[in-house]
């Protein structure tokens, strides 16, 4: 496995268990009798957080070895951290907001 093999290891695993998260809760939402007080249990969003962030973290820091700055380590590491962060972010206001299952 080499650098850009791992980063595509993370940010996939990272995509697809958040994707995989919000259709689940859409399918119970849809499913179920009540739209918007159905859905998944927020422990279960917990532990698929931080199973997203724990297996894409683990490519992210593998990836890392690649490097030989510390500065460019630390600058790689901020970066992706930050823009796993906005991913999560939009695309969470996105699905709560068009989907109507609270307002701002």
């Amino acid at each position: 496995m080499n650098y850009r093999s791992s980063l595509i290891y993370a940010w996939s695993t990272y995509i697809s268990i958040i994707l995989i998260t919000f259709s689940i809760d859409y399918y119970i939402r849809v499913s179920g009798e009540d739209f918007y007080y159905s859905g998944l249990n927020e422990y279960f969003f917990i532990a698929a957080i931080v199973l997203a962030t724990s297996t894409s973290g683990y490519f992210i820091l593998y990836s890392m070895k690649y490097i030989n700055k510390k500065v460019y380590k630390f600058i790689h590491l901020v970066t992706n951290i930050v823009l796993g962060f906005i991913f999560f972010a939009i695309f969470s206001y996105l699905y709560v907001v068009g989907f109507g299952i609270d307002s701002v």
